[in-house]
C-alpha cells in the first residue's frame, strides 16, 4: 500500500467515503497489516531457526567430548545472549500486541494497531542496541578461547573478528537506518492521522 496516497486521500476535502470506499480502505489497511506481520514472523523465524541449529551442534559437540565447557564457556554465553534477545523480542511483541485494540471505530482500531506494530518494531531495535555491548564481550573472549585451545590459529582468529565486525557494523547500520528513516517517520504520520481522526 502506498502510504503517501493513503495520507493524501485521508487529508483531502472530499474525504467522506461511502460504505464501499470505506470497506476498500479497510481492506487495504488490513492487507498492509498482514504483510507486515508476515515479514515480522519471517524475520523472527530465520534467526530462531539458525539459533536452533547452532544449539543442536553445540549440544552434540559437548556430548561427543569435542568441546571443553570449562575452557570454551564464552561460546555458550554468546549462544545464551542470542536466545535472550530472541526471547525479549517475543515477549515485548506479545506485551505490546495485547494493547492494540480499542473497541471503537474500525478505522481507529486499524490505525491504533498499526501504531502498536510500529512501537513493537522500534522496541525490537532498542533491544538490539542494548544487547550489542553485552554480546561483544563473550564474542571476543570466545575467539580468544578458540585460539587458546588450538581450534583456531592467529590468522583464523583475525578472520573471525573481521567477519563478526563486518556483520555487526552492517546490523547496526541497517537497524539504525530503519529506525531513523522508516520507523520514526511512520510513527509521526500514524500519530498525526490518529489525532486528526479523533478530533
Amino acid at each position: 500500500m502506498d502510504f503517501d496516497k493513503l495520507e493524501a486521500a485521508w487529508r483531502s476535502p472530499a474525504n467522506t467515503p461511502d460504505d464501499r470506499a470505506q470497506a476498500y480502505l479497510m481492506e487495504e489497511l488490513m492487507r498492509t497489516l498482514k504483510a507486515r506481520r508476515r515479514r515480522e514472523l519471517l524475520f523472527y523465524a530465520i534467526p530462531a531457526t539458525a539459533m536452533t541449529i547452532f544449539t543442536a551442534i553445540t549440544v552434540q559437540a559437548i556430548a561427543a567430548g569435542r568441546m571443553d565447557v570449562g575452557r570454551e564457556w564464552a561460546s555458550l554465553v554468546m549462544l545464551a545472549m542470542c536466545w535472550l534477545v530472541l526471547a525479549a523480542v517475543l515477549v515485548v511483541g506479545f506485551l505490546l500486541r495485547s494493547r492494540g485494540r480499542s473497541g471503537g471505530s474500525p478505522v481507529r482500531d486499524t490505525l491504533t494497531t498499526m501504531l502498536v506494530a510500529n512501537r513493537r518494531a522500534r522496541a525490537n531495535v532498542k533491544i538490539f542496541w542494548m544487547m550489542l555491548p553485552v554480546f561483544l564481550a563473550p564474542m571476543l573472549v570466545g575467539v580468544q578461547q578458540l585460539r587458546e585451545v588450538g581450534k583456531a590459529t592467529d590468522r583464523d582468529a583475525w578472520q573471525m573478528l573481521f567477519v563478526f565486525g563486518v556483520a555487526l557494523v552492517a546490523s547496526v547500520g541497517w537497524n539504525t537506518a530503519r529506525y531513523v528513516w522508516v520507523l520514526k517517520p511512520e510513527q509521526r504520520r500514524l500519530e498525526a492521522l490518529l489525532a486528526e481522526y479523533e478530533a
